[in-house]
């Protein structure tokens, strides 16, 4: 006797590719949003052109356009102002979004630089303060002040010392030509000299037949406030005081002395002067010359009027990694890596100096197991130093010192791009074998814990080509409360699966055709991706119908299209098909795996949306080859009249009344099934549709599986 049962899946859950899977969860769950309000799938998603008022893809055209291969927003005053940074064919540019697309939109800030290989990281980018650091382990790292002028781009740290300063020769007082300086207060070199006259200045001595000695060292100041290292010492003026004769007065004149000094770098606004006092080794604070045209400085400063000491030689070197490849900010402090020359070894800056460096500022992470540094990331009151297969702690403050710390053994990231902070979650990142999340602290009694959020996925990291992992990324949107992560597997040459992290439901899906090489989010939380190939103007031949184009940045939205296609008319594109989505059940044996079931009725619970047709397939015995086709049906109610729709001449604008979507139960007849051990359901469409579970009414009767064969 066959008995009639009833399994029910509400809410329907995300992403699982495991053996046994949740009922609850998805097999394929692709190209779908989650919905917080409802707890429904949808897949109003799709991506368009950076500036939507442009016909093509203006700006992001020319010979100089290719693969965007990095890109990210630097936001300053809250959000007020924004700078779109974004590298493509050697070239790093800036955005201006307030021209529209224009011409003026695009500024080139540096050329000739790198090309990232196809398994190394792209550049990377960091805030601290005003500055946006660049590096990417290939040129040299730059300070980026958030601007839409090339000017605005300086180096990061100092990259040669100062010019060595020289001091002029000094003859007899009263001599021809004049090169011994008499001063007061009022008057300069007019040879009026009186032995009561207090204001008299000079570096030289009053005393007849004494002499002096001095040397002096200059150092640069630019606009970050970073003092450079000092220079070489000047020559060695040796000044004997020697008594002459003026009219009726008689004494023992002082001088002052010429002192050629440098020029800076670019970005220098500042000189400092150093001076010995006489006779000394020791360096004192002479002046600070605010600019960095003045060739020459004359000293009439004495000894008494000298400033504190000169900073040691230490605690300023040349920039210690002149290839760094990642940078973090924390406590007021710009942390580098070594580049690839030196992997192992991280250096830190002067507090609130970001191009100065001492020399005894660094940590060796190399005297432990975990390979090389691959990311830095600040995170609560630590800083975690990412490695090949380690995590490590840099903990404390400028004041008290800084110390390292190790947090984990045998978890780390290849994935430089994929360590992705989440508000009031913690911190993610992609390994070698899934994907975690960082919880708690240190601080307070709390725990730093360390958890796997993949599991289900494990087949794609299985599946995922090992030297592309560096290329992958990450992106967190706080608008759209998702997480996407893109990687590339099966020996594709691109990034070719988009795994996304649903924060509300805790649930993963897939993205698949949305083209990233890289991506960041603006201030309003909108995605933006660089495309992974830019054929506007070399890949496709003018006259080509339908065949895809791309260029330059693109947006994630709720515009339902794939991008863009050529119109076969020059070069000019149109909108693309819209995307496919895809939901997959998990294999159900309703908790019966060794009695037959026979299927009859499966109803999706979805939000009304009109006419739109959706198909459905269905399989069974974990069997996905053999597809059995069930009839499509309409997303309206089918117990009541059909809703009123927009694009329907059966119904008129100012006469209907429009109805918000409803809640409701469509039923599919999936008897064709037969008897089934296991059984699962396909939905492929391209029509809009938000879904929330389902329910499969099936049969039961005292039939077997049949016995294994011998």
């Amino acid at each position: 006797m066959k008995t009639n049962q009833k399994l029910e899946v509400l809410p329907q859950a995300g992403l699982y590719i495991g053996i046994p899977a949740p009922k609850e969860s998805a097999n394929r769950l692709v190209n779908w949003k989650y919905d917080a309000k409802t707890r429904a799938w949808t897949n109003n998603l799709g991506f368009e052109k950076f500036f939507s008022n442009q016909t093509n893809f203006g700006p992001f055209g020319g010979s100089a356009q290719r693969a965007v291969d990095s890109v990210y927003c630097f936001q300053q005053h809250n959000g007020a102002r924004q700078s779109f940074l974004y590298e493509s064919n050697g070239t790093l540019y800036v955005l201006n979004p307030s021209d529209a697309g224009g011409a003026g939109s695009l500024i080139t800030l540096k050329t000739d630089r790198q090309t990232p290989s196809p398994t190394q990281p792209h550049t990377s980018y960091e805030p601290y303060g005003r500055y946006c650091i660049i590096t990417n382990g290939l040129d040299g790292p730059l300070k980026f002040k958030g601007s839409t002028q090339s000017s605005a781009l300086y180096d990061l740290g100092w990259r040669q010392q100062p010019g060595t300063p020289t001091i002029r020769s000094v003859g007899q007082p009263d001599g021809q030509p004049i090169t011994f300086l008499d001063a007061t207060d009022a008057t300069f070199n007019d040879q009026i000299w009186k032995g009561s006259d207090t204001t008299f200045r000079g570096v030289s001595s009053g005393t007849a037949t004494e002499v002096v000695r001095y040397r002096y060292k200059v150092s640069f100041v630019n606009e970050a406030g970073s003092e450079s290292p000092l220079s070489q010492d000047s020559n060695e003026i040796s000044v004997t005081a020697v008594s002459v004769t003026r009219g009726s007065t008689s004494g023992v004149p002082k001088t002052g002395l010429i002192l050629d000094i440098p020029r800076g770098p670019n970005g220098t606004l500042a000189r400092r002067i150093y001076r010995t006092k006489t006779d000394s080794n020791t360096f004192f604070f002479v002046t600070q010359l605010n600019n960095n045209s003045d060739e020459t400085f004359t000293d009439f400063i004495a000894d008494t009027e000298l400033g504190a000491n000169a900073p040691e030689p230490s605690s300023s070197v040349l920039m210690p990694s002149p290839a760094c490849r990642f940078s973090a900010t924390f406590k007021n402090v710009l942390f580098i890596d070594g580049g690839e020359m030196d992997p192992s070894r991280i250096y830190y800056s002067q507090p609130l100096q970001p191009d100065t460096f001492a020399a005894s500022s660094y940590f060796e992470v190399g005297t432990r197991e975990g390979g090389d540094i691959t990311g830095l990331a600040p995170y609560y009151n630590s800083l975690l130093v990412f490695r090949e297969n380690a995590i490590d702690l840099i903990r404390g403050d400028s004041v008290n010192g800084f110390n390292l710390v190790p947090f984990i053994q045998g978890v780390g990231t290849l994935s430089p791009h994929t360590i992705v902070p989440i508000p009031n979650l913690g911190l993610s990142f992609m390994s070698q074998d899934g994907i975690y999340l960082i919880k708690g602290g240190l601080d307070g009694g709390a725990d730093l814990t360390l958890k796997k959020i993949s599991q289900g996925l494990q087949e794609y990291f299985e599946r995922a080509s090992r030297d592309k992992l560096p290329a992958a990324i990450g992106v967190f949107s706080q608008r759209e409360r998702e997480l996407h992560y893109y990687m590339c597997i099966d020996g594709q040459t691109f990034l070719n699966l988009g795994l996304v992290y649903h924060v509300d439901a805790q649930q993963w899906s897939e993205r698949q055709d949305f083209p990233f090489k890289t991506a960041t989010t603006d201030k309003d939380g909108n995605i933006i991706g660089g495309y992974d190939l830019n054929n506007v103007f070399s890949g496709s031949p003018s006259g080509t119908l339908d065949a895809p184009a791309k260029g330059g940045l693109f947006i994630v939205s709720g515009q339902r299209t794939s991008g863009y296609l050529f119109t076969g008319s020059g070069l000019n594109i149109k909108t693309a098909k819209v995307p496919n989505s895809l939901f997959r059940s998990a294999w159900l044996d309703f908790g019966m795996p060794q009695i037959k079931k026979y299927p009859k009725y499966v109803y999706l619970y979805v939000l009304s949306r009109g006419d739109n047709e959706v198909s459905m397939s269905v399989y069974k015995d974990r069997d996905w080859g053999e597809e059995l086709p069930v009839t499509g049906m309409k997303m309206q109610r089918g117990d009541h009249q059909d809703q009123p729709v927009y694009d329907s001449v059966l119904y008129t604008w100012d006469k209907e009344k429009w109805q918000d979507k409803l809640l409701t139960q469509i039923r599919y007849d999936v008897a064709t099934a037969g008897a089934v051990s296991e059984f699962a359901f396909e939905l492929n469409t391209t029509s809009p549709m938000e879904f929330i579970g389902y329910s499969v009414e099936y049969q039961v009767d005292a039939k077997k599986t049949i016995r294994g064969k011998v």
